[in-house]
């Protein structure tokens, strides 16, 4: 019984992870074409993820960016956290700071967003 609760648990995680990875998929080809509103940074930064030790014991990072910025559509206020369609990891910082330069607080933003769900948003289209 236990084995067979596993494998649903299992089956039921791999469509999860599918359908999120097919939603990425579209907004990643869709976003190009998506229009665009101002918006406003609200948080931007790095910061370390999966910290391992290499074979000196060393730790050892991969890099992530986090944003939130606002935006509004006919009238109605949103805020959005992606970056991008599909994150992005980076294996130094600076390379992840590089990504995140241009969206710093407080600055004006062109922000992409699906207009059939306007909640649906990126900076970064494609």
């Amino acid at each position: 019984m236990d084995d067979q609760l596993g494998k649903f648990i299992l089956i039921g995680f791999v469509l999860l992870f599918g359908v999120l990875g097919w939603r990425a998929w579209q907004v990643k080809q869709a976003s190009p074409q998506w229009p665009t509103v101002e918006g406003e940074m609200l948080q931007a930064r790095v910061f370390a993820a999966n910290q391992t030790g290499d074979a000196r014991g060393e730790p050892v990072h991969q890099w992530q960016t986090e944003v939130v910025y606002e935006y509004h559509v006919n009238g109605q206020r949103h805020v959005g956290k992606r970056l991008r369609a599909l994150g992005r990891h980076h294996f130094d910082q600076a390379s992840a700071m590089q990504e995140i330069a241009p969206f710093q607080v407080g600055m004006k933003v062109k922000v992409y967003y699906d207009p059939a769900e306007p909640t649906s948003a990126v900076l970064i289209p494609g």
